[in-house]
């Protein structure tokens, strides 16, 4: 907690009634300011804490802003997600939507297989998604968004959607918003609070705007918000409700929290001038001003591709461990998970402790995982954990073999006293089919073993899998994006380049070493994606593999990554690393002021 506070900070902690927004840049101290104004509403203006409710996005941060003012007294303030509050208002109107009620992921995937061959369930589910954030429903005009559907596919799509969620009274996450915004307009006045506090304002969308004028009817608003760093569009969060918000709030103050406290200078300045390009028109920019008059290390480097830039950034990060940096504050950033695998890959050959965001580790993908549990099943017939992860990833021959069978594999183990693939092997099962089909799997498991015990390479190995139980029609069959189904397709490839040498236990052991004991994930190198990175910090920042149609990515709204780039470079305390593939990025060249050589 800060002790001192500069004028636009006090002026924003102080402000009692009214409409406020806070336009708080990186490092400025947002998370501050808005307990300290709490506590002056209770402390100074005796505001009863039942008559506040702060709004955070996420609930880690929501929990975290409930501890804090857990620490200073103040326990009686309504905190939450939207989605959060919004379950509390349809509880008490007698509506619970709980695990019980919410559609299922299987239950969507079965929908829309009967009515298209192949569905990009993604692509469908955020469509829909995105235009319930909007408030447009089958039979309205639609807010554009990206889909390799046409709009009366998504029509017809999103009306057999709502007409079977309906029918077998089920909800997603988007009915939380909509049905407690049905309850406030029917009920006026009945859910208020006298004072509502919003973070992260730059990323919330049309229902959430329209709840807050239901909640907040006091107009006592306060906001806090960075539109340069509003990176949920593709989630229906729009910046302009926030650069809007004296628009839409009568008498509303604006204020700018300007004085960045996190970043060296040029850090900060190289920022300004690369998002004023894109901003600097706004009646309310500001640039933000480095507390800090120190510089740091600021570097563009080019690579061939992202095997070399993998080997260099982590000679590069090994070079500062060695030399006393604390790896915790060092971090990687990426637009794109498939960025992270090169730079995971040689942490892991150097044994450099790592983390990952989000299990978006590589060696953690469904096909990769599965892949993976063949090569130990084939080193090890006893390795139980192996014939789960393979039994889990559903491929041929044991495409159409439930969880019920698994656990009838099990009690069989158990009984017997044999490995669940002894156990499988040794059953007899209900249906012909299905001892076939266990008969196909065990032949294929004991040809590659033996090619194993004469000396098979492992990549070779890897390949005959493959081939063996038709890993690479079980993704095509998985995956109908495009541009995901290549990704997936190129892992496989990605797997063999980790192979160094042909000892398939020395490979087995290389996967799984260290990076699963979670007493060592506080000291150790961060990697995760740009989403992944908003409000964090470190000292030692690189942006990698970045090109032209992954970042900007072809798909995305300009702006949507110019912001997305912003919040990159500004999670930099003092060091930053920014890395091409291939010449001539646009980011780089905007960022740098010149092709980087």
């Amino acid at each position: 907690m800060m002790t001192k506070f500069n004028d636009q900070q006090l002026e924003a902690i102080n402000f009692y009634k009214g409409a406020m927004g806070v336009i708080a840049g990186a490092g400025s101290g947002k998370s501050t300011v808005l307990i300290n104004r709490i506590k002056t509403l209770v402390e100074t203006h005796e505001v009863n804490g039942h008559d506040i409710l702060a709004i955070s996005f996420t609930k880690n941060t929501a929990d975290e802003l409930k501890s804090k003012l857990n620490k200073l007294g103040l326990k009686d303030i309504n905190i939450g997600t939207f989605h959060a509050i919004c379950s509390r208002i349809l509880a008490a109107e007698g509506i619970f939507i709980n695990g019980q009620n919410l559609i299922k992921e299987w239950q969507v995937e079965n929908l829309f297989k009967n009515m298209l061959e192949k569905p990009d369930i993604n692509d469908i589910t955020s469509y829909i998604s995105y235009q319930k954030n909007y408030m447009r429903y089958p039979t309205d005009e639609f807010v554009y968004k990206e889909s390799i559907y046409t709009e009366e596919e998504i029509r017809c799509l999103y009306k057999t959607y709502e007409e079977y969620k309906q029918k077998n009274m089920l909800y997603d996450f988007d009915d939380y918003l909509l049905l407690a915004y049905e309850v406030l307009k029917n009920n006026p006045s009945k859910y208020t609070y006298e004072f509502i506090l919003v973070d992260e304002h730059q990323d919330s969308n049309l229902v959430q705007n329209l709840l807050l004028k239901e909640l907040c009817q006091s107009g006592n608003l306060f906001v806090v918000f960075d539109y340069r760093q509003a990176i949920y569009s593709f989630r229906g969060g729009n910046p302009d409700y926030a650069m809007n918000f004296e628009k839409d709030w009568d008498n509303a103050t604006m204020i700018n929290l300007d004085v960045n406290y996190r970043s060296v200078s040029n850090v900060v300045d190289n920022a300004n001038r690369f998002i004023k390009k894109y901003y600097g028109t706004y009646e309310h920019y500001a640039d933000a001003i480095p507390f800090n008059k120190n510089n740091g290390e600021i570097k563009g480097n080019t690579y061939l591709n992202r095997d070399i830039e993998g080997e260099k950034i982590v000679e590069e990060i090994e070079n500062k461990i060695k030399s006393g940096v604390n790896p915790s504050q060092i971090c990687v950033l990426y637009r794109l998970n498939s960025h992270s695998f090169n730079v995971e890959c040689e942490l892991k050959r150097k044994g450099i402790e790592y983390e990952i965001t989000n299990d978006s580790s590589f060696f953690k993908r469904k096909e990769i995982n599965g892949l993976l549990g063949y090569l130990r099943l084939i080193h090890n017939p006893f390795d139980d954990s192996a014939f789960e992860d393979i039994f889990r990833l559903r491929n041929y021959p044991l495409s159409y073999f439930s969880n019920n069978v698994l656990n009838d594999i099990k009690k069989y183990s158990g009984e017997n006293d044999l490995s669940l693939y002894e156990s499988m092997i040794n059953m007899k099962f209900d249906k012909p089919w299905q001892n076939k089909n266990v008969e196909v799997f065990e032949n294929g498991i004991n040809k590659l073993r033996l090619q194993n015990e004469k000396g098979t390479t492992v990549t070779r190995l890897i390949e005959n899998i493959v081939r063996t139980f038709q890993v690479d029609k079980f993704i095509q069959s998985k995956y109908s994006n495009a541009e995901e189904l290549e990704d997936r397709m190129n892992s496989i490839d990605v797997l063999k380049s980790f192979v160094k040498g042909n000892n398939l236990e020395q490979f087995i052991a290389y996967v799984y070493s260290s990076n699963t004991k979670k007493k060592s994930k506080k000291n150790c190198v961060k990697l995760m994606s740009l989403h992944a990175s908003k409000g964090l910090e470190f000292e030692y920042v690189y942006m990698i593999g970045i090109e032209d149609g992954k970042f900007p990515h072809y798909k995305s709204e300009l702006l949507d990554e110019v912001r997305l780039w912003y919040v990159g470079i500004t999670r930099s305390k003092e060091n930053l690393y920014i890395s091409q593939i291939g010449e001539g990025n646009q980011f780089v060249d905007e960022y740098f002021g010149k092709s980087v050589i």
